[in-house]
């Protein structure tokens, strides 16, 4: 009797893992700063595969219309499997990104799976140029907000791509920074020089149980949340949206993030 019940308790929790929580969406917003008078949308880790949809993206793209952000960052991961995607049709998908508006504009960098198996990004990148992205890769650029100026900064992937760990924001009020892997930040020699660093990558663990949780490279030093780096620079890393490795995401679902600087 006892071993049914635990087989039923654990077809219960798989099923949840699987079916429930993959789908739910987490709105988070936080408070970084009053300075700048800016809102900014953050989505990471997407991970379009055949256990995700495009559609499933819809209610996020619904969510920051209603929240009106001034600025959207997108910290990676766009697909699964990039050899995977190449194959398949991805105009829904195409649509829905194109749909997105922020009067300061959207901004995109790589993730690990945004490589294929030749270790080229091209077509994660020019997916991203379509939507109406402008992708950081290795560069800063200013936006203009009321007369005040916001860096934007991006970096290449840390594990696949050649990230510039010496890249400095350009001179503004508040300087941002998105890279992927939040464990980038232990390389980087110009942290002290950012205001606010956004990443993902490590989907708060995709199964986590109290303090347990799967680990990934790339999210030893940081792998959920707002963490103070500093004395000025602080660093969120988002728990993503989409899934890796197994199709099950357990006490950590999907979240979409706005921060007020």
């Amino acid at each position: 009797m006892i071993g049914l019940i635990i087989g039923a308790l654990l077809l219960i929790l798989l099923i949840y893992g699987v079916f429930i929580e993959p789908h739910v969406m987490k709105v988070r917003h936080v408070k970084i700063a009053q300075k700048q008078n800016i809102k900014i949308a953050h989505f990471t880790d997407t991970h379009f595969a055949w256990h995700t949809s495009s559609r499933r993206f819809i209610k996020f793209a619904r969510n920051i219309a209603d929240e009106k952000p001034d600025l959207i960052i997108f910290s990676g991961d766009l697909f699964d499997k990039v050899a995977w995607a190449k194959d398949k049709n991805w105009s829904e998908l195409l649509v829905i990104l194109s749909g997105l508006n922020a009067p300061l504009g959207k901004f995109a960098i790589l993730g690990n799976h945004d490589f294929d198996d030749e270790k080229s990004s091209g077509f994660v990148e020019e997916f991203l140029e379509k939507a109406g992205f402008t992708l950081l890769k290795n560069r800063s650029v200013l936006v203009d907000n009321d007369q005040r100026t916001l860096s934007v900064s991006g970096v290449d992937d840390w594990r696949e791509g050649q990230p510039d760990l010496e890249l400095y924001p350009l001179e503004a009020s508040f300087s941002l920074l998105a890279l992927h892997e939040p464990d980038t930040v232990l390389d980087m020699e110009t942290i002290k020089q950012f205001d606010l660093i956004l990443s993902g990558h490590s989907h708060g663990g995709q199964i986590r149980i109290g303090n347990w949780r799967l680990h990934n490279k790339g999210s030893s030093s940081a792998d959920g949340g707002l963490y103070q780096l500093n004395e000025r620079t602080k660093l969120y890393v988002n728990r993503g949206i989409g899934l890796t490795f197994l199709p099950i995401r357990f006490g950590v679902p999907p979240e979409i993030v706005y921060y007020e600087i």
